[in-house]
């Protein structure tokens, strides 16, 4: 190929897509996501946290929550810093004790319990070695919710409002972050 026409397309390409415009969210990359949707009698909770792993080695943890209690509706947006709450690493170490395969085989699958108050907790994270290969667990009742209940518990004095820093800077929230699966 001419030289010269690889050295025209590389230059528009470069001023389509300067540097500039990758965020300090490029050096990060999704690990883990946790969700719990749903409620009942008049209390309602849709929660997204994503736990993140800069370069640096620490965990972060960013969460979106909006709590409905009888017609008001609260949003928080904070963060959680590893350095700063340690019970964050335990929490990600105890997902090792979510069972393996979460599927029923049909005799048990059709004897569901009845239960209407209650939220449904799900977490995302790798199911294998290469990282590539994403699992989800979910439940209501279930081994995922009581995980996911005694993680809050301990996490619960950990969130701030204020982002943590990387390099002196707060980090950006990653804008649609929540929103992906």
């Amino acid at each position: 190929m001419n030289p010269l026409i690889i050295l025209v397309v590389s230059s528009v390409l470069m001023a389509a897509f300067p540097a500039k415009a990758v965020s300090d969210w490029s050096k990060f990359y999704r690990i883990y996501r946790i969700t719990a949707k749903g409620g009942g009698i008049g209390i309602f909770v849709d929660s997204v946290i994503v736990v993140t792993r800069p370069e640096d080695g620490r965990w972060v943890a960013e969460r979106w929550r909006e709590d409905d209690v009888l017609g008001k509706t609260k949003r928080t947006h904070d963060w959680i810093d590893s350095r700063a709450c340690p019970q964050l690493a335990a929490v990600l170490d105890s997902l090792a004790t979510l069972p393996k395969n979460g599927i029923l085989p049909p005799d048990r699958a059709d004897s569901q319990s009845l239960a209407l108050d209650v939220t449904t907790v799900s977490v995302t994270g790798p199911a294998s070695v290469d990282g590539e290969t994403r699992i989800t667990l979910s439940d209501r009742l279930g081994p995922v919710a009581a995980w996911w209940r005694r993680s809050s518990e301990m996490l619960q004095p950990c969130w701030q409002a204020d982002p943590p820093k990387v390099d002196g800077a707060p980090l950006p929230s990653r804008p649609g972050l929540k929103d992906l699966p």
